[in-house]
């Protein structure tokens, strides 16, 4: 399952954490085995070059480490946050879950796994870990920011929300958390308490791209199409090739009426995920504006198919098939649509 691209949730990247590196690497040396003296030394150095932001002579050093010692799990961890800095997510989520096999008590470490297999969608794998480590995570920001991430993950805004506000009273300043919040209030479709959420977040940032891009979907929910342009606008200006910034823009480029600039943003995300949902929604839009209405109802009803939740797909379904002459089948879609809470399908008179 995959979040709304409309909208997006800004998992950010965490620090490295280390608080038992000293500890362990005093512990190895103590036992006086050659290859435990060197793997601690190995450990040291790779610590010391991923904070110079040294990744790859880091993840080789770590790598040495676990070569001289291969129960080593503290070197997996943080061969993990290598892998995971360098976007490999599926090598950082197997140094996490190997270490953790070495060190069932490792709580960073189930931490970081329960956040990789988050980002790789194992919601299940994310769940169970999230509930090992509530009753020692009492206390974290970073522990009830990444719950909340599964929540939102797991389309459950009401407890995303209360482990946001749990995070903020630790974390008052953490602007990526702002921003979830907003996110989950949105997918509460509290749109007024979203957009003040990311305003707020903007206030203290005003280039946070995240937030930029989610007030202007917001913006777009309650019908402000000029606003939410603006907005889009801002976002794609910090992040050009962000898809996800891209169809929002493209959407409000339709909204309000330049279709050739739509046209050319479209056909730049359909390039870069041809597959794209929230892309193909967009050029079923442009079909429609043009001669091409069959092919506009083909295109959106096979998104309707296969991704349901993609924003105001039953209104530009029905839309599109209104073009077509089919009015009875629009009917249908705006129908389905508000039983979805989409106020503009609400909003047509079906006869």
């Amino acid at each position: 399952m995959s979040l709304t691209n409309l909208i997006s949730m800004n998992i950010f990247k965490k620090s490295l954490l280390m608080a038992s590196f000293s500890i362990l690497a005093t512990f190895i040396l103590a036992c006086g085995d050659k290859n435990k003296t060197e793997a601690a030394e190995f450990f040291e150095r790779g610590n010391f070059h991923f904070k110079k932001n040294e990744t790859e002579r880091a993840l080789e050093l770590f790598t040495e480490a676990i070569d001289k010692v291969p129960d080593f799990a503290d070197a997996y961890n943080n061969r993990g946050l290598c892998f995971e800095k360098m976007g490999n997510v599926d090598k950082a989520r197997n140094d996490y879950r190997k270490a953790v096999e070495l060190d069932d008590s490792f709580s960073q470490a189930k931490l970081n796994y329960a956040h990789a297999s988050l980002l790789l969608g194992e919601n299940k794998e994310a769940e169970n870990l999230l509930n090992q480590l509530a009753p020692t995570y009492t206390d974290s920001s970073q522990f009830f920011d990444l719950r909340g991430k599964f929540y939102l993950q797991s389309y459950n805004p009401d407890n995303a929300i209360s482990d946001f506000e749990r995070s903020l009273t630790l974390s008052p300043n953490n602007l990526e958390t702002k921003t979830n919040l907003g996110y989950a209030l949105y997918l509460q479709r509290d749109f007024e308490k979203a957009k003040k959420t990311f305003l707020d977040v903007l206030s203290e940032e005003e280039g946070f791209a995240f937030a930029l891009n989610n007030l202007s979907a917001t913006y777009g929910q309650i019908g402000d199409w000029k606003n939410a342009l603006n907005y889009s606008e801002k976002a794609i200006d910090a992040q050009p090739n962000e898809i996800t910034f891209i169809n929002t823009h493209a959407l409000n480029l339709l909204e309000n009426g330049e279709v050739e600039k739509a046209s050319e943003y479209i056909g730049q995300a359909l390039k870069l995920h041809p597959e794209n949902a929230y892309a193909l929604r967009n050029s079923g839009i442009l079909k429609t504006k043009s001669d091409n209405k069959l092919s506009a109802v083909n295109i959106l009803s096979k998104v309707e198919a296969t991704n349901p939740e993609v924003e105001f797909i039953y209104y530009y379904l029905g839309k599109a098939q209104q073009a077509a002459g089919n009015n009875n089948a629009a009917c249908q879609s705006f129908k389905r649509g508000a039983l979805l809470n989409d106020t503009r399908c609400k909003a047509e008179k079906c006869q």
